[in-house]
């Protein structure tokens, strides 16, 4: 699998996660619905992905049953501060306005592909808009050019009920 197809799988498993925890199978399930049957992942996807997103602190396992000999891991977004979305979290440490010439890291980017796929769930992306914005977002190297991904989108309430801007938005 080519980084940028791994890139979107975990996007595509955020953008589901968004709706609460999900096991296995039903993530499968609801990034072929969220993409438009675009995007089929495979079981061993589902298990590298995750893994991955879970050792970057933006998912974690909300519980694990077994039904008829079967293991079924349930995964959920995690919280990254206080009442915040991970993505939002992250969002609150960049400054674009006031460094837009500012190198970012691979954090970064991946903080801004998650508040995209958060509006994708929401409704305010297209598909095509959400994969033309994570090819800018994989290829920004400044707050600035990363800024400009997000810049026409709304803030994205917190748990609290006020509102935060998107990242890289502030």
């Amino acid at each position: 699998m080519t980084t940028r197809a791994l890139q979107q799988a975990s996007l595509l498993i955020l953008a589901a996660l968004a709706a609460g925890s999900r096991p296995g199978y039903r993530i499968i399930t609801d990034v072929r619905q969220i993409s438009g049957g675009r995007v089929r992942l495979r079981p061993g996807t589902l298990y590298t992905a995750p893994d991955r997103l879970r050792a970057e602190g933006l998912v974690g396992v909300d519980r694990e049953e077994i039904v008829g000999n079967r293991l079924y891991r349930y995964y959920r977004l995690t919280a990254a501060g206080p009442g915040l979305s991970g993505a939002t979290a992250i969002g609150e440490k960049m400054h674009p306005a006031a460094a837009p010439d500012l190198r970012i890291g691979q954090a970064d980017r991946d903080a801004a592909a998650a508040a995209l796929g958060e509006h994708f769930a929401q409704g305010r992306l297209t598909f095509d808009e959400l994969l033309a914005r994570l090819d800018a977002t994989f290829a920004a190297i400044t707050q600035g050019e990363i800024a400009q991904t997000v810049s026409d989108l709304p803030q994205l309430p917190t748990a609290q009920g006020t509102q935060r801007k998107s990242a890289a938005c502030s």
